[in-house]
């Protein structure tokens, strides 16, 4: 019997708490094409071709244009960080780029920046990108967030298609108008790495693995981008950042959405790699113990990835959101939003589509 498609790959690709490379390859060209669709369609498609070229198969399986082009994207993508990061600190913009850089070979969809200031010195800031020659996605129109291309090569080409040029700057830390975590709780959680020698502010680890947690929970979807984000940060993090990341989850009222989260987790790597890792135990001890109905459903669903979050999961992790006051007026917002006709039609599209996508 052929073994499930998600624990081979990860059982190729490896994990941070297993020494030695992964499991053997398959010898199947077909294979090895399906399992790279598969990764690619969880936002890992890089990874699995880093795997493979580190192996030495990437030319007997003739992938090396594939590899060519995630490494291409993954460059481009830096690139958009540091050109829009070197912007802002010439302006003093007091901003940090999120979910954008992964602590192991990823390219994701696009650029995400918070701004840390006022609602007046927001608007001066996009007035300042505009002004250096980023395009606005006119078809994209939110109270929390205004989105930019960077058209140092082409035009934006659709607003529902994102890509490497693209950049969401956030005056809240939200999705579909709601805001998922506190934004002035974060912007003592800031860093600072080098990207291609400008210095580009960022979220520490903890932080910056709680909004992708969040954000996770509030798209339904947990894909193995997610997975892996989580895994490699954790085995980089110490006592104090696991404690930081506890903290921030309930500072932030997102428990329930961590400890949904880390159960999935907690399953996967326990089902590919026979153990669970200690500190992901240690998290779920500390958030109550693994969330059983969440497990059960990975399972039934054969370790299916994406894997979609249980509609009990989400309503729990929106309730428990309701104690934070920003995410109450991002809720009220909403609300006096549906009166308009046209905006009620288009929250119902994009709770259809939700539903139906399998990625995101």
């Amino acid at each position: 019997m052929a073994e499930n498609t998600t624990l081979r790959i990860l059982k190729i690709i490896g994990s941070p708490f297993v020494e030695g490379q992964g499991s053997d390859l398959p010898e199947s060209r077909n294979e090895v094409i399906d399992l790279f669709r598969y990764a690619t369609k969880n936002k890992i498609g890089l990874l699995y071709l880093e795997t493979l070229k580190k192996r030495g198969k990437l030319e007997r399986f003739g992938l090396e244009s594939e590899y060519q082009r995630e490494c291409e994207k993954h460059d481009e993508h830096l690139l958009t960080a540091r050109r829009v990061s070197k912007l802002f600190n010439a302006h003093n913009i007091d901003y940090a780029i999120f979910k954008s850089t992964m602590p192991y070979p990823a390219v994701p969809n696009d650029v995400d920046v918070i701004h840390f200031g006022s609602d007046k010195e927001f608007k001066k800031t996009v007035e300042i990108m505009l002004n250096a020659g980023y395009e606005r996605i006119e078809d994209v129109s939110s109270p929390v967030e205004f989105e930019v291309h960077d058209a140092r090569h082409s035009h934006h080409i659709g607003s529902h298609t994102k890509d490497v040029y693209d950049i969401d700057f956030y005056r809240k830390v939200a999705a579909n108008y709601i805001p998922y975590l506190n934004k002035g709780k974060l912007a003592k959680y800031t860093a600072e790495t080098n990207v291609l020698g400008e210095g580009v502010k960022i979220l520490q680890p903890e932080a910056d693995l709680i909004a992708i947690i969040a954000h996770s929970l509030v798209e339904q979807l947990c894909t193995l981008f997610v997975y892996y984000a989580t895994i490699y940060y954790l085995a980089e993090m110490g006592s104090n950042g696991v404690s930081n990341l506890l903290r921030l989850a309930g500072d932030h009222n997102v428990t329930v959405a961590t400890r949904a989260h880390c159960s999935v987790v907690a399953a996967l790597h326990q089902s590919a790699h026979g153990f669970t890792p200690g500190v992901l135990e240690q998290i779920l001890t500390k958030l109550g113990g693994s969330e059983k109905k969440e497990v059960r459903n990975l399972f039934k669903r054969d370790f299916k990835m994406p894997h979609r979050y249980n509609w009990p999961t989400v309503i729990r992790a929106l309730l428990e959101r309701i104690r934070d006051g920003e995410f109450r007026a991002g809720a009220l917002r909403l609300a006096m939003s549906l009166l308009n006709p046209k905006f009620l039609r288009y929250i119902i599209w994009q709770l259809a589509w939700r539903h139906r996508r399998e990625t995101y």
